[in-house]
């Protein structure tokens, strides 16, 4: 198949009937949706203006005016055709856009948005129309590097031009208009925009923020060589720290470089200090001991102190102890035989307190309560049992994780509307269950 039965016209030397042909078939052969037919109509366009300039319409023409060329003429003509392009060659090469018209596309794209793409899809379809096909390459690969290069390049921005320009950069086969590397340049400059973009939050966050939430980006973007007592000092303030440290190493690693060595070394360690879970803890267990033991009592005074010892001082002792390894083994088998002696004291308990209350044949549901408490029990301890650690700490972090349990309950909950009186029917049911266990060994003894 020729060229003219490609454009579906009769050989002619009229190139506007040519050009009509062409634009008429491009509506059938888009590059974006047939590349192939595009090419095939593409190449016989440009052999059909090629040979306007050919001898054969030369002749014709010649023949028409009954004018026969010298042996000179012959000769330069064919001199001037050896040493420069023909006119359908040098329009070959016309640029069809500047490099500074690229340019200042791009920069009106990140600047203004969606309000630039009209201008787009008008160069685009300029290209598309007037380019061959080394210049409508060209294009596309300009464009993208153009946009890479812009500081403040947005991801959507990206995906509408990918969409208005068929990059399809979100195809496996993406590279067939914009290289691998420059879609990796696209999106280096998408992620620092977004990095820039969080950091100007940070600073809104520092400066427009709660009071607390001025405080911890204070605390972590100055420059002091040491950290204040008194954070320490302000219950969550640490954790709330290194929760926002967390989020932003989530996210944009290299931003964490710009906050203070010292404060991030400071809350990646292990700290003695308030928090909302300490304190809402003491809480919890002093009224408990309170109301069963009186903190008056020396039992109720040896409970509490049993209490602050798994809740604070344990892990702190374990740290303190963690250079000392004769004194750090010393310590953990101490606090694992306490821990069973504890474990082991309750499981007894609750035993004894089921078998001394059962109920006799017929006395229906109510009969069957202790059981209940049993079985919520057996369900708490199977609960806080720990299954990765090693074997001679497994009693005593079970111990701390029962003390821990109401804030646990909270936690889980999401602090909702429905966790605290959970957490009062949670403390209730501690509060029976301790009053019967005291009742049980007072009995006993």
């Amino acid at each position: 198949m020729n060229s003219w039965q490609v454009l579906g016209i009769e050989p002619t030397s009229d190139e506007a009937l040519i050009r009509r042909a062409y634009a008429r078939l491009l509506k059938k052969h888009r590059p974006d949706s047939d590349p192939q037919g595009y090419q095939r109509l593409r190449e016989a366009f440009e052999e059909a203006k090629n040979s306007l300039s050919s001898p054969q319409w030369a002749d014709s023409s010649d023949e028409a005016n009954d004018v026969q060329p010298s042996t000179e003429t012959q000769f330069k003509v064919k001199t001037d055709h050896a040493t420069s392009p023909p006119a359908a060659e040098q329009r070959w090469l016309t640029p069809v856009y500047t490099q500074e018209e690229i340019e200042t596309l791009a920069f009106g794209l990140v600047e203004h948005g969606a309000q630039q793409l009209a201008a787009l899809d008008a160069l685009y379809q300029r290209v598309m129309r007037e380019g061959n096909l080394l210049q409508q390459q060209q294009f596309h690969h300009q464009l993208a590097a153009a946009l890479a290069q812009q500081p403040g390049l947005a991801e959507w921005l990206v995906d509408r031009v990918s969409d208005l320009l068929a990059w399809e950069l979100d195809q496996y086969s993406s590279s067939y208009r914009v290289p691998e590397e420059l879609q990796n340049a696209l999106y280096a400059q998408v992620h620092a925009t977004e990095r820039e973009r969080a950091w100007a939050q940070v600073n809104i966050e520092s400066t427009h923020g709660s009071r607390y939430t001025r405080i911890v980006w204070d605390l972590l973007r100055n420059e002091r060589t040491s950290v204040p007592f008194w954070v320490r000092l302000v219950p969550g303030l640490i954790t709330r720290m290194a929760h926002q440290v967390n989020m932003l190493w989530a996210t944009f690693p290299e931003l964490v470089q710009r906050l203070n060595p010292v404060m991030l070394e400071f809350i990646s360690t292990s700290r003695c200090a308030l928090s909302w879970q300490g304190i809402f803890l003491l809480a919890f267990w002093s009224v408990i001991l309170h109301l069963t033991l009186s903190l008056s009592s020396t039992t109720g005074l040896i409970a509490l102190g049993i209490v602050i010892f798994y809740l604070y001082l344990n892990d702190l002792i374990i740290l303190g102890l963690a250079r000392r390894k004769g004194m750090s083994g010393l310590f953990l088998l101490l606090e694992c035989g306490l821990s069973l002696v504890m474990l082991s004291a309750l499981f007894a308990g609750v035993l004894f307190i089921t078998i001394s209350q059962m109920p006799a044949r017929g006395e229906g549901f109510h009969g069957l309560t202790p059981l209940f408490m049993v079985l919520i029990e057996f369900l708490i301890l199977w609960s806080v049992w720990p299954k990765n650690v090693p074997g001679i700490r497994r009693p005593g972090v079970a111990v701390a994780r029962l003390f821990t349990s109401p804030w646990r309950l909270l936690v889980t909950l999401d602090f909702s509307v429905m966790a605290f009186p959970l957490v009062a029917f949670y403390g209730a049911f501690c509060y029976l269950l301790l009053n019967e266990l005291v009742k049980a060994a007072t009995g006993f003894y």
